[in-house]
């Protein structure tokens, strides 16, 4: 997420730069030190020794920069997601006329990034003043011994001028060595958190390449309930492979909420889901998705094709077969071509219209699991039933559906009809 992108500009910055700036400047110390010891070879010791103290000396301060670039990577992504969080509360404070408290959140949220990135700036300028010294100190330490050297005539007197000048270019430019060095190994967390984020996301796309869904959907002792109102209670219910379930029952008896339970959408609840024995809270969304798929009443489309809203931008060599299958099974006869632009959240289509190209959507990749929550609602009978014909009829599909108005004619085919809060 963002805060990996932060992150990844952090190790940009102060790691991958660093890194070419730390070459150039000891390509500068080698070939400055070669010229001061053309004066006299007792200037390679000493700059030797000096540039061991330079080196040493801040690595002890690495701890210290480690620690503050780990919080302040810990700060953004706290600051972004808290961001996140309260942006997407938008219209809920907007129509509660409380848009000041977002301003409000924003501005905490700010306030405690602020104090994290004024913790790092403050490590880093201690640090940095504190190579600063040091690199005076070796200054100092060259005059000293070139004046010592010119008193016993080992050198001329003029060269204090031109030995000041080369040692002030060989420990200036190891005070940005020792700085970039303390800079690259603050970055490691970073480079760890980067490093394990992407080997998380392989195992889980691995681990998920293969789901398989064999033998049954068990819902055992389940319960939820809303700021104390209990909707579901004790509910024990098994979904067999190859099934077609309807779930009905007056308004408010908990219906799309079981529904949103099976396919992973809440978590907050108390009993257990299987799914072939596996509990359903131990499963990835990405593994749940490739089993499952929720169809809602209420879909979204893009603002783009046809093709691209039903697909979801897959490669077009693939596509166009599958695609026309789709749009058939789904009845969506009311587009001249599959390049046809929809509007945004097909503001250019009708209700029915709109769930029809949702319903294209599963149909172009159908999942062994349909979750389908009135789906066909804004739909004619007719075409309704046409549609539903196509979920019924295929064996190996599961399909348990939500209906407040189980077509009278199809009821048959189900093989069970599941009456919430009878």
């Amino acid at each position: 997420g963002s805060e990996y992108v932060n992150d990844v500009g952090n190790i940009e910055s102060n790691a991958i730069k660093n890194l070419f700036s730390l070459l150039s400047d000891g390509t500068t110390v080698v070939f400055a030190t070669i010229a001061l010891a053309a004066y006299h070879l007792l200037f390679i010791p000493m700059i030797l020794f000096l540039s061991i103290l330079m080196l040493k000396i801040p690595s002890r301060l690495g701890k210290p920069m480690t620690v503050a670039t780990t919080e302040m990577s810990n700060g953004n992504a706290a600051f972004s997601n808290q961001v996140t969080n309260v942006l997407n509360g938008f219209d809920v404070l907007l129509n509660a006329n409380k848009l000041s408290k977002l301003q409000e959140l924003v501005k905490t949220a700010a306030k405690r990034y602020a104090e994290v990135k004024v913790s790092y700036t403050k490590t880093n300028a201690r640090i940095s003043n504190s190579i600063a010294a040091l690199s005076i100190f070796c200054q100092v330490m060259v005059d000293i011994m070139t004046s010592i050297l010119a008193i016993l005539g080992a050198i001329p007197l003029g060269a204090i001028s031109s030995t000041g000048s080369i040692a002030a270019s060989i420990f200036n430019s190891l005070s940005s060595l020792s700085n970039d060095a303390v800079q690259i190994k603050a970055t490691h967390p970073l480079f760890d958190k980067v490093i394990q984020g992407s080997s998380k996301s392989a195992m889980a796309n691995e681990s998920t390449q293969e789901p398989a869904f064999q033998h049954a959907l068990k819902v055992g002792d389940l319960s939820y309930s809303i700021n104390g109102n209990e909707i579901l209670d004790h509910l024990n219910l098994t979904f067999e492979r190859g099934g077609k379930y309807a779930i009905v029952g007056r308004s408010g008896v908990g219906k799309s909420t079981l529904l949103k339970i099976l396919d992973g959408q809440i978590t907050d609840y108390t009993g257990h889901v299987y799914i072939d024995d596996q509990d359903l809270r131990t499963m990835t969304m990405t593994a749940l998705t490739k089993i499952s798929q929720y169809v809602d009443q209420n879909v979204y489309l893009f603002n783009d094709s046809v093709a691209n809203n039903t697909s979801l931008w897959a490669n077009k060599q693939k596509s166009g077969d599958s695609l026309q299958q789709a749009l058939l099974k789904a009845k969506v006869d009311f587009v001249k071509s599959s390049d046809q632009m929809i509007e945004e959240n097909g503001q250019n289509l009708s209700g029915g219209q709109k769930q029809r190209l949702a319903l294209a959507r599963f149909f172009y990749s159908p999942k062994p699991i349909a979750f389908v929550d009135e789906g066909t609602s804004a739909l004619d009978a007719e075409t309704a039933r046409q549609v539903t014909k196509q979920f019924l009829n295929d064996p190996d599909m599961t399909l348990i559906e939500v209906s407040h108005h189980l077509d009278a004619q199809l009821k048959g085919a189900y093989d069970q009809v599941i009456n919430l809060g009878a």
